[in-house]
């Protein structure tokens, strides 16, 4: 799959698989991607002939796997409470231990974090026993089988697609989407119970009421930890977040992530509830009724990121209606305020890791570049923004990408970082800019730097592309 667009006035980040055309989706190609989706789950189950049980790991090894997993599982969508996690795995803990699936996911990544090198049947062994122990889950009698099993497919999905297998990466997170619509995590502490929406007819996995504010927490967390990746990883394979927020069917009114301390130390109050999280954000509105936390603004993000996306490209396909102009308008107003009142990344910051910051930061700028991107070579402010959100971003490589160098980072990036490239490339952004040239070779030696799978194989696709956007003659050193 590639996710560098080419096609003058093409906001979107793919183009040989994207369903994404004139607007809307075509039945054939949702029905396509339906198909290959299940058929790579038959083959998933079909994969292995190993234990789904993890019984058979050396206590030692497990261990060592989990510790590995646990220094760095922010990066890649853990929402679980660490502390209740890591108790839960201790020999003569109270309570239940883990789910297999999670174990096993958890082995996986622990084994992928290890600083030892792996050979990749071993790998292969892993990925076999996660994706069995995931597909019965909800098999399990285990009083956080729910939970676990998003967890689960959030750690799946996220490891597909850093290993570039984008195809079971987007199976993942749409079975992780179904999860939390169908279990009401979209609605948790809502004003207005929902009677003729989603739950009404999908609520086949039914959530218990939460035992106390961290369990509560966790399923906040987890429901917006999915909500971010669908709505990323949607929109760079061509279609809307499968979340449909703002529609009365899957009305978000979950309040907003919070880092797990906050739960605790400023918990809820006992009679707080809450309604279109999401539109009243996209509209401009601020919820003072609680603290805001520095973890809500990577879901709004990803919100904004999508949301640009197919705003630019509606007003792209129709630049007469008037609709499409003030959604425009509103949108590139209220991103403009987002990242003002963002803070820059900061390694002392106690409530997220550098990477988590710096890829939500990153973000952030790529949403300017969606929205304007397909006005580029028409509009001169466009052409500003877009090229300022690009810099901006090489800005933050160059800041912090001797210290990201060891580091896991998110495998939006290698998507981002081909968006900033575009720019780079960009005929009319060449003209008025002389250092696009530096810039996108700037970004393609970070590229260099972080050789996992997606990222080598858009780093291949920028290379291509800049060998005819660029002369052959030109050294940028």
């Amino acid at each position: 799959m590639s996710f560098l667009p080419m096609a003058r006035g093409s906001a979107c980040t793919n183009c040989s698989d994207c369903a994404y055309k004139n607007g809307g989706t075509t039945e054939v190609q949702s029905l396509e991607d339906q198909i290959s989706a299940l058929e790579a789950r038959i083959q998933e189950l079909e994969s292995g002939e190993t234990s789904t049980t993890p019984n058979d790991i050396p206590p030692v090894h497990s261990q060592m796997l989990l510790h590995s997993f646990m220094q760095r599982s922010c990066g890649v969508g853990f929402f679980l409470d660490k502390e209740r996690f890591k108790k839960s795995l201790a020999l003569n803990a109270d309570g239940e231990m883990p789910t297999f699936a999670l174990l096993n996911t958890s082995y996986l990544w622990g084994m992928l974090f290890s600083s030892s090198a792996n050979p990749p049947e071993q790998e292969a062994v892993l990925v076999s026993r996660a994706l069995q122990s995931s597909a019965h889950a909800l098999s399990e009698y285990h009083p956080q089988k729910v939970l676990q099993c998003i967890q689960s497919e959030v750690l799946l999905a996220n490891y597909f697609y850093r290993a570039g297998r984008t195809l079971e990466g987007k199976y993942h997170i749409t079975a992780a989407a179904s999860l939390v619509l169908s279990s009401g995590a979209h609605k948790i502490r809502t004003s207005s119970p929902d009677t003729s929406g989603y739950l009404a007819t999908f609520n086949v996995n039914p959530l218990s009421e939460p035992s106390d504010a961290i369990e509560e927490g966790e399923r906040i967390n987890a429901f917006w930890a999915v909500l971010t990746l669908d709505a990323f990883w949607n929109t760079a394979h061509g279609v809307p977040s499968s979340i449909t927020y703002t529609s009365p069917m899957a009305r978000v009114d979950t309040p907003w992530p919070r880092i797990m301390e906050e739960y605790t130390r400023a918990p809820f109050d006992p009679g707080f509830r809450s309604s279109h999280t999401i539109e009243r954000f996209l509209s401009g509105i601020l919820d003072y009724s609680i603290p805001d936390s520095p973890k809500a603004n990577f879901p709004r993000a990803a919100i904004l990121f999508e949301r640009a996306t197919f705003t630019g490209i509606r007003l792209f396909n129709n630049p007469h209606s008037e609709q499409s102009q003030a959604s425009f308008s509103s949108l590139d107003s209220l991103i403009q305020r987002f990242l003002a009142g963002l803070l820059p990344p900061d390694r002392a910051f106690s409530g997220a890791p550098l990477d988590y910051q710096f890829c939500m930061y990153t973000l952030a700028h790529a949403a300017v570049i969606q929205l304007h991107l397909p006005f580029a070579s028409q509009n001169n402010i466009s052409r500003t923004r877009i090229f300022t959100a690009a810099k901006a971003i090489v800005n933050l490589n160059d800041t912090w990408g001797y210290v990201l160098e060891e580091e896991y980072i998110n495998p939006m990036l290698a998507v981002i970082w081909t968006i900033a490239c575009k720019v780079f490339m960009d005929e009319s952004i060449q003209i008025q800019y002389a250092e696009a040239r530096i810039l996108c070779e700037r970004v393609m030696n970070a590229m260099e730097r972080h050789p996992f799978p997606l990222m080598k194989h858009q780093l291949a696709q920028v290379r291509e592309a800049s060998a005819s956007s660029f002369p052959a003659s030109y050294a940028p050193y």
